[in-house]
């Protein structure tokens, strides 16, 4: 018969500490882990991830709908407080998303009229996103450990010196620390960039930045979108595209619901919340549970509301690193 002790003395103790501490969590992966290529590790992300700035009261932007502007023009605050419950997919600050596990920060960006200024939207003007930055900074000057991947998909209203004066914002508020692209990523792991003191991974999604060693293109990161409401085909989908994932790029999952105009419409007085993103994280968890990272298995994985209490996302994502210990 075989003591407690005996059988606890044959689980390698890293397995254990593993998610244990979600603000610190990359700086606590055992050497092995460190060592991997960042784009074979699981890492949680956040989908539209300053949506949290957004306010029921804030001007529409312009990735919003024609129709949805043109209707917000006649009935003003009304149809923007229906509009506001299906634009927001986060709650947490980014600050908070940070300490809760969050490394991938999706960000779309637009200008203003009258201002030089970028801002977060999402169907509706959200914060300044130096406000963001800002935080990101912060948060990366207490935690010399841990790395965060910027992800620029999407640039409304831009111009060419738009684009300009977004980057030059980037490297203002990242500098050193950005990671530089490499079409050879085998050899960037959480220890090589601490060496190096990059923190910051940016994906600018916009052929704007082509030529600049300081951003990595699309190709070097895909993030296919299931653009569904179906969880069957959402999950479907996902299966489909991990199986194909480039060995030699990263990887986001997406697992978010999308809804277009016939489901907005059907269900508008309601929220995105309740009707796409509590569905959608329940049917996650079980399915996450299932997958491994690695070459051929997840890397970044993102959803609307991470902070749901009744869904650990980040914490069942991060702990499926132990899979990688010993292999």
């Amino acid at each position: 018969v075989f003591s407690c002790s005996k059988i606890l003395t044959r689980v390698n103790p890293y397995k254990l500490t593993i998610g244990q501490d979600l603000e610190n969590w990359m700086a606590i992966l055992p050497e092995s882990l460190r060592n991997m290529p960042v784009i074979y590790l699981a890492i949680p992300g956040s989908h539209d991830s300053g949506t949290y700035s957004i306010t029921s009261s804030a001007p529409m932007s312009p990735d919003a709908l024609p129709f949805v502007r043109g209707v917000a023009k006649v009935f003003g605050r009304l149809v923007k407080t229906f509009v506001h419950n299906w634009s927001i997919t986060q709650r947490l600050s980014i600050k908070d998303q940070l300490k809760s596990g969050i490394r991938y920060v999706d960000l779309r960006v637009a200008t203003k009229p009258g201002t030089k200024d970028i801002f977060f939207v999402h169907g509706q003007y959200g914060s300044n996103i130096e406000i963001i930055f800002q935080d990101i900074s912060t948060f990366l000057a207490d935690h010399e450990d841990e790395i965060v991947i910027l992800d620029l998909q999407h640039f409304y209203s831009f111009t060419k010196e738009n684009h300009t004066y977004l980057m030059s914002l980037i490297d203002s508020y990242f500098g050193n620390k950005l990671c530089p692209l490499s079409h050879i990523v085998s050899h960037i792991s959480l220890r090589w960039m601490k060496e190096k003191n990059h923190q910051v991974i940016t994906i600018y999604r916009n052929d704007a930045a082509q030529g600049n060693p300081a951003f990595w293109p699309s190709s070097r990161w895909p993030t296919p979108w299931p653009d569904t409401t179906s969880i069957d085909t959402l999950f479907s989908f996902l299966d489909q595209k991990l199986s194909s994932r480039p060995s030699e790029a990263g990887f986001v999952t997406q697992c978010v619901l999308t809804p277009d105009v016939k489901y907005f419409l059907k269900h508008c007085f309601s929220s995105l919340k309740k009707k796409c993103a509590r569905p959608c994280n329940q049917a996650m968890v079980p399915w996450l549970q299932k997958q491994h990272p690695g070459s051929k298995g997840i890397n970044v994985v993102i959803c609307d509301f991470i902070g749901m209490k009744e869904i650990s996302f980040c914490k069942t994502i991060v702990q499926l690193n132990a899979s990688l210990i010993d292999k």
